[in-house]
């Protein structure tokens, strides 16, 4: 949904008093999760599909996920050192989640819903790169393969 509220000008095309900001709401979800969306943006990005796993970020802030269309690469950024060393990822296209497979046996959420506007991309990859950052350059990164619900697990090294 985009709301967009414009403020009303004079004839000389001057704004009476200045515009608001487009305000935009990548969901998919119902009316009554919208207004939990704006009362808990911060947590989950208002997901009505919350998951019991501890989430491998703390915040949806501590991380990004960047979708290359052109070769079909998705990378998750991040600023904060991963507590575990990631065996592999399951993509759930069901609830818009990913579920970490940690190589100790720890099972970990990513720690938000994939928005709709990467779910198309992110439901096609079969790796995905993840970078650790800090100050816009990059510290270090690693391939994880990852796997849609309901496929074979993939072969790792660990």
């Amino acid at each position: 949904m985009i709301s967009l509220s414009v403020s009303p000008y004079n004839a000389r095309e001057q704004y009476l008093t200045p515009p608001f900001p487009a305000f935009f709401m990548m969901s998919e979800e119902d009316t009554e999760d919208k207004k939990e969306l704006k009362t808990s943006m911060g947590k989950d990005w208002g997901s009505s599909l919350k998951t019991e796993l501890k989430p491998l970020f703390a915040s949806p802030s501590d991380f990004d996920i960047f979708c290359d269309r052109e070769i079909g690469q998705v990378y998750i950024f991040h600023g904060p050192e991963l507590n575990c060393t990631i065996d592999y990822m399951e993509y759930n296209p069901e609830t818009q989640r990913v579920t970490i497979y940690a190589t100790d046996g720890q099972k970990l959420d990513l720690g938000a819903r994939i928005q709709w506007l990467v779910r198309p991309y992110f439901a096609k990859a079969q790796d995905i790169m993840i970078i650790r950052t800090k100050d816009g350059e990059t510290i270090d990164g690693v391939e994880v393969p990852m796997i849609i619900k309901g496929q074979e697990k993939p072969k790792t090294l660990h």
